[in-house]
């Protein structure tokens, strides 16, 4: 049986986070591993501003601050609710969440990765779950906690 030793845990803020964070602590404890909650803000890339207008570009700057901000200072009372250090509570922007959660563990290089799944599909059903694209490319374990 695999010893893990690092475990990264996705938080979105939903009403599932409860749950993963419970049975991420839980694995936390049963194999003595560090943990670390991540939480991704999406970017909002300067080609998207309607019309390509500059002055949107520094409303864009400042929202993406304030966006970074605020889920620090969430992060930063998660940690301390859990228990954790703060430098256990990240924030990183990123244009995509699967691609941020899957470039985090690997730079990092955590060894199991616990996700909640909502079970819901995207938009019209068309686009699959952060937790099911991170399982197909995560190079190390994932646990997807369902309700």
């Amino acid at each position: 049986m695999k010893h893990y030793q690092r475990i990264l845990v996705p938080v979105d803020f939903s009403e599932m986070g409860d749950v993963v964070l419970e049975q991420a602590q839980a694995a936390a404890t049963a194999y003595h591993a560090q943990l670390t909650l991540l939480h991704v803000v999406q970017d909002i890339p300067p080609s998207l501003e309607p019309f390509g207008e500059t002055s949107g570009l520094i409303l864009n700057g400042e929202l993406e601050q304030q966006l970074l901000e605020d889920a620090a200072e969430k992060m930063r009372q998660l940690a301390e609710k859990l228990g954790l250090p703060a430098e256990a509570a990240q924030v990183e922007m990123g244009i995509d969440t699967t691609d941020t959660i899957l470039q985090v563990a690997a730079d990092s290089h955590f060894d199991l990765i616990v996700i909640g799944h909502s079970g819901k599909k995207g938009f019209f059903g068309l686009l699959g779950s952060t937790a099911t694209a991170v399982v197909k490319s995560a190079t190390c374990d994932v646990l997807v906690v369902r309700r």
